[in-house]
């Protein structure tokens, strides 16, 4: 998917429009990247979405050509293709996040997995270590 400039120059707009620091600029910039991308995950993997409706579809195809089945999977069919609509649009606005990021910041944006943080700080591990073994 190429990149729509247009989108781009809408997008950086906005951001300009406060007159702020390079520091905020950026800031936007780096959250309407992170928006984007986890709008994009989710729609592919979270509860409800193309994920799960992959999973009833090929679980309703032994049955295809009863008339009931057949009904399910044309709802889930519309359903999916447009899930499909949507996810292209949120990679067109990912994209455009993308390219204001590197426009304000010279760098390319990369999602970062996420963090994990044990705390042995705390104390609690001694009070908590009979829960463990219960």
């Amino acid at each position: 998917m190429s990149i729509n400039q247009e989108l781009v120059a809408l997008k950086l707009a906005v951001i300009k429009y406060h007159n702020s620091n390079p520091y905020l600029e950026t800031s936007m910039a780096r959250d309407a990247c992170f928006v984007s991308f986890n709008s994009m995950q989710w729609k592919k993997t979270g509860q409800g979405q193309m994920l799960d409706t992959t999973a009833e579809i090929k679980e309703l195809l032994p049955q295809e050509g009863q008339e009931i089945t057949d009904v399910k999977l044309e709802r889930l069919l519309d359903k999916y293709e447009q899930m499909e609509t949507e996810l292209n649009t949120l990679e067109e606005r990912h994209i455009a996040d993308k390219a204001v990021y590197r426009e304000i910041t010279g760098e390319d944006w990369t999602a970062k997995p996420k963090r994990t943080h044990t705390s042995d700080g705390m104390g609690i591990d001694s009070r908590l270590a009979k829960f463990r073994t219960a």
